[in-house]
């Protein structure tokens, strides 16, 4: 049975102008899937992005990520920069640290880091595999 962490974090989509925009966006985490964590910018943006919860708490000590995603904090600590690219360009998020660190936490309780695997169906997984 898969058991479900979220919070609610609002994040500022950094247009280039001098305001911005303030996004209310949801982090999900499922035990059934443990390696990920699900940003959700609802249904106003269309937009479930996944992230590895590693490179998501790499992100918070320094500058990670390759491709589509890159992560880093701000320089004074308070905020983390998330750098998502698609087809239509880059969204550049500065989301605050301390609440995302704090649903990181929840997710730890919840499945704790190192121990992802073992949530896994790898028997499932395979047959899925095998039959597609």
């Amino acid at each position: 049975m898969s058991e479900t962490v979220a919070a609610q974090l609002r994040m500022r989509l950094i247009t280039g102008e001098a305001r911005g925009r303030d996004l209310d966006v949801e982090c999900r985490y499922e035990t059934g899937d443990p390696f990920a964590v699900h940003l959700d910018f609802g249904a106003d943006e269309g937009a479930v992005w996944v992230l590895a919860r590693d490179l998501l708490a790499a992100g918070l000590r320094g500058p990670v990520g390759d491709g589509d995603v890159h992560i880093e904090p701000g320089g004074t600590g308070e905020h983390v920069f998330i750098a998502l690219g698609g087809e239509a360009g880059v969204a550049l998020l500065n989301a605050p640290t301390r609440p995302l660190a704090r649903f990181l936490r929840a997710t730890g309780r919840a499945v704790p880091v190192g121990s992802e695997s073992d949530r896994i169906d790898w028997d499932r997984c395979i047959s899925d595999l095998l039959s597609a």
